[in-house]
């Protein structure tokens, strides 16, 4: 039994066989997906998409950071209502992301906090992107997410850094498919990281684990980064499975949520 904390099953490239890929997952063991929303569209259509799953499929409702010039007082407005549905387990995805500049920072960093204090008022968790932004993140959350809770989705840092992140009693970590591969320090980060704030997701379509060769990720394949979190834990893939679903049922309140 194990949890897809983070898929965009709701993007296009799913169009042609969306409801194959999650009965796939279901028959696969993978029991629930959260599906965070990038943008007030996408952020609609995971809602939609968890309304006709009920109890399997749950929302984020958000404005990635390569999207932050859209947001306006409409998108929060909107984004605001669509939080008090039941379906909806959480606010992001948002962040920070400085590697590709899409967005100016100064806008990157006004709408992080907007989100902060959108994922405040609605006692929801958030879910953050963070690539080439950490020390800005760490100072955002200083000054504006005290007491807040949610998870570094698809975690990329060091160790020192999983430290700084996990200073924030309420924020998990999330290993996805780079976990499975080389040249990066995530095997030492999942070794240190408390078992009570570790999740798993597959990020898909994005970051295909290894070794599979496919060219889209879903979330069926959460079960490859799964085994190598046992392995690199020293533990079964049941063990970690019981442990990053429960993590995740805590921290999104899934069993408040189910039908």
């Amino acid at each position: 039994m194990l949890i897809d904390s983070h898929t965009h099953v709701d993007t296009e490239r799913f169009d042609n066989d969306r409801e194959a890929v999650i009965q796939a997952a279901l028959a696969g063991g993978v029991t629930r997906m959260v599906d965070p929303g990038c943008d007030l569209a996408s952020s609609q259509a995971a809602l939609e998409l968890a309304r006709s799953h009920p109890g399997v499929i749950f929302a984020g409702v958000g404005v990635h950071p390569h999207e932050a010039t859209t947001y306006t007082e409409e998108v929060e407005h909107q984004l605001r209502a669509m939080a008090a549905e039941p379906e909806v387990v959480a606010i992001g995805e948002f962040g920070l992301d400085y590697f590709r500049m899409l967005t100016p920072r100064e806008v990157q960093r006004t709408v992080f906090c907007a989100h902060l204090k959108l994922a405040r008022e609605c006692n929801l968790p958030c879910i953050i992107h963070v690539r080439d932004a950490h020390d800005d993140v760490m100072e955002l959350l200083r000054a504006h997410g005290q007491g807040l809770r949610g998870v570094f989705h698809c975690f990329s840092g060091d160790v020192a850094q999983a430290e700084e992140c996990l200073g924030f009693e309420g924020f998990m970590l999330s290993f996805a498919g780079p976990l499975t591969k080389q040249g990066n320090a995530l095997p030492d980060v999942a070794r240190m990281a408390p078992l009570d704030r570790i999740l798993v997701e597959t990020d898909s379509p994005y970051l295909v684990p290894k070794p599979l060769k496919t060219r889209r990720n879903e979330p069926l394949f959460v079960r490859q980064t799964a085994e190598k979190l046992a392995e690199i834990r020293g533990m079964t893939l049941e063990e970690i499975a019981q442990v990053t679903t429960t993590n995740a049922i805590r921290l999104f309140r899934l069993g408040e949520k189910q039908a």
